[in-house]
């Protein structure tokens, strides 16, 4: 594949008028120019009739008046910010969690299923769950089944779906809308690695 095509070059509009100025000068033509600034070729035209103006009769680009900032009073801040970072400490812990355990997008998939499953169909485990205000790591750890599991993948990955529910649900309890968002945002980001 023959690709020839440059990369525009960012420069402000004062820089580019100097460029368009000298190319010019090289006996460069409009289409020529544009093509290497990557601009449209009616840029180059207003830059070249803007250059063809004397300077005391080019217009003056005076700045525009910035809206003010709604000032929030001292103190307090924005209420949804606390939930939005527990959300994404919630986020992190679970990736971390799913690098420890060696999780592959098949297995995360299933998984991610069976967490969605066991969340719709029994509420009934949610009470037998610690209540304290844990951090999202330290709930992972504290929802762990107590139950043995041999080391055989199917099996394994029911193990997994039942911790990931149960965290889950004593994370968030009874926001499902929140639990939803926590799966999609795991299965988004195993999709995209």
């Amino acid at each position: 594949m023959n690709t020839t095509e440059t990369t525009p070059i960012r420069l402000s509009p004062t820089e580019r008028r100097e460029y368009v100025a000298l190319s010019v000068n090289a006996g460069k033509s409009n289409r020529a120019i544009a093509k290497e600034l990557g601009v449209d070729e009616g840029t180059i035209r207003r830059d070249r009739k803007f250059l063809a103006t004397p300077e005391n009769e080019r217009p003056i680009k005076l700045p525009r008046p910035k809206k003010p900032k709604q000032a929030r009073p001292v103190g307090e801040a924005d209420p949804a910010e606390p939930r939005r970072l527990y959300l994404q400490g919630m986020v992190e812990a679970l990736q971390h969690w799913i690098g420890e355990q060696g999780l592959v997008l098949p297995d995360i998939e299933y998984v991610l299923d069976k967490v969605g499953k066991h969340l719709y169909e029994g509420r009934g485990f949610v009470s037998r769950l610690p209540e304290s205000p844990h951090s999202p790591d330290e709930l992972l750890s504290l929802t762990r089944p107590t139950y043995a599991v041999e080391d055989y993948m199917p099996l394994k990955l029911g193990f997994y779906a039942d911790w990931l529910a149960r965290w889950l649900a004593c994370c968030l309890p009874r926001e499902e809308e929140l639990q939803d968002e926590v799966l999609r945002h795991i299965s988004i980001r195993a999709r995209s690695q």
